[in-house]
């Protein structure tokens, strides 16, 4: 069995598990577990997340310890999160660590006080009160571009077709924009979780209906069902001849075709790993790293994705090349250079606060096209076709009254449904 390595003992951790010693360990709360629970618990929680947890708590014992003091300290955390809000850091950030850190501390055994909740509290609505009253501040969370069904015929326009790596990749983009997906889902899809099917369509005027080839989709986990306690299910539709090079139905059946050749086309991932040879994924010839999930070797996975949507973003130039001021304001080199020609903490902090507003300035004025890019495009889209709240929810996988929903959706009401329209007629 493989033994869980302890995790540093300043940093409070969900898992905070001891070594293991006769097949148990030591929990944070000062009992022994089986070692194999011990697992289960710490594989509940997805990669990502955990990453993300882990960082945010190892940033707040760095700060602990640079002052002397302890994580666990009464006001250790309130002072923390004050720091973050001299940082000049978006309500919602704030708001992430704060609770991140509170459920750790609770887990190791040292819940908050009401003081000190208080605090925490009072704290973030003063930076939100900060920011409301500063009209050079926007203290709203970073979005990526929306990619417009204009911008996915670009997106797709860059590739050549004609080579296993343009037909992958189109498959890849197709599918990603008409599904709404998240950069990790078009990876994660296996052979048998994608197939055509007939879609049987009613005519809107009482005439005979349409049988249509389609995808069936089904999603065995996301984001917001990590352990697989269901199962979502999308179906597309092929599009109209004149969308025929933004067809998600042909791109899948042009990717298919590839497979069948390899003779890999009835198990395995869907989207495979292409060498720069040419060479698929799980035909054993392919080079290159092996992903860390051997479920998914030979095929591609989030980060591929993302790479193939901010390359061809470039191509298309959807994305305007830097300045060499504004590669320099990006640059963590640079930065540490200037924080090494600081003289004190003050000014340590100072520059880190204003390096952080010219960057999210700068950010916000460039298109970024990522992950998400296809997701906030295609809910976008069914939004000005005047699709129902409901069904939007349905398709792009969010729990129905999704408060989530909205941060993806047009910014501003849409003039046709605009209140002081309507008075017009």
């Amino acid at each position: 069995m493989t033994q869980l390595a302890p995790p540093p003992a300043s940093v409070p951790t969900p898992g905070g598990y001891g070594p293991v010693v006769n097949g148990r360990v030591m929990t944070s709360a000062g009992y022994e577990i089986d070692a194999d629970t011990a697992r289960r618990a710490a594989e509940a929680t997805p990669h990502n997340t955990e990453r993300g947890r882990r960082s945010r708590a190892e940033g707040f014992v760095a700060w602990c310890r640079e002052r002397g003091r302890l994580h666990t300290d009464p006001g250790a955390l309130p002072d923390y999160v004050n720091h973050l809000a001299r940082l000049r850091h978006p309500v919602e950030t704030i708001e992430t660590y704060a609770t991140t850190l509170s459920s750790q501390l609770a887990l190791q055994g040292h819940p908050l006080a009401e003081q000190d909740r208080y605090l925490v509290r009072a704290v973030i609505a003063s930076r939100a009160a900060e920011i409301a009253t500063d009209p050079h501040e926007t203290g709203d969370a970073l979005q990526s571009t929306a990619c417009s069904r204009a911008d996915l015929r670009a997106l797709v326009d860059t590739l050549d077709r004609g080579t296993v790596r343009g037909k992958r990749d189109a498959l890849a983009l197709l599918l990603d924009w008409h599904m709404a997906g998240r950069s990790c889902e078009p990876g994660s899809l296996a052979l048998p979780d994608v197939r055509e099917e007939t879609a049987h369509v009613e005519s809107v005027d009482g005439g005979p209906g349409l049988e249509l080839p389609a995808l069936r989709i089904v999603f065995r986990r996301s984001k917001t069902n990590p352990h697989g306690r269901r199962t979502d299910v999308v179906r597309i539709v092929m599009q109209t001849d004149a969308d025929a090079d933004i067809c998600p139905v042909r791109a899948y059946r042009e990717w298919m075709e590839v497979l069948a050749r390899h003779g890999v086309a009835h198990s395995g991932p869907l989207l495979r790993r292409i060498d720069r040879h040419g060479r698929i994924g799980g035909t054993g010839r392919c080079a290159g790293r092996q992903p860390a999930d051997t479920r998914q070797a030979g095929g591609i996975g989030a980060r591929t994705v993302r790479n193939i949507i901010n390359k061809c973003a470039r191509l298309a130039r959807l994305v305007p090349a830097l300045t060499a001021e504004e590669s320099e304001l990006l640059s963590t080199s640079a930065e540490r250079a200037e924080l090494n020609r600081a003289a004190t903490d003050a000014e340590r902090e100072a520059v880190r606060a204003d390096r952080r507003i010219r960057r999210r300035a700068l950010r916000r004025r460039q298109p970024r096209y990522t992950g998400h890019s296809m997701r906030r495009g295609l809910i976008q889209h069914l939004e000005k076709l005047g699709i129902a709240r409901h069904v939007i929810e349905r398709h792009c996988r969010f729990v129905p009254g999704s408060k989530a929903l909205s941060r993806y959706g047009l910014d501003l009401l849409p003039w046709a449904h605009n209140p002081t329209v309507v008075m017009r007629r």
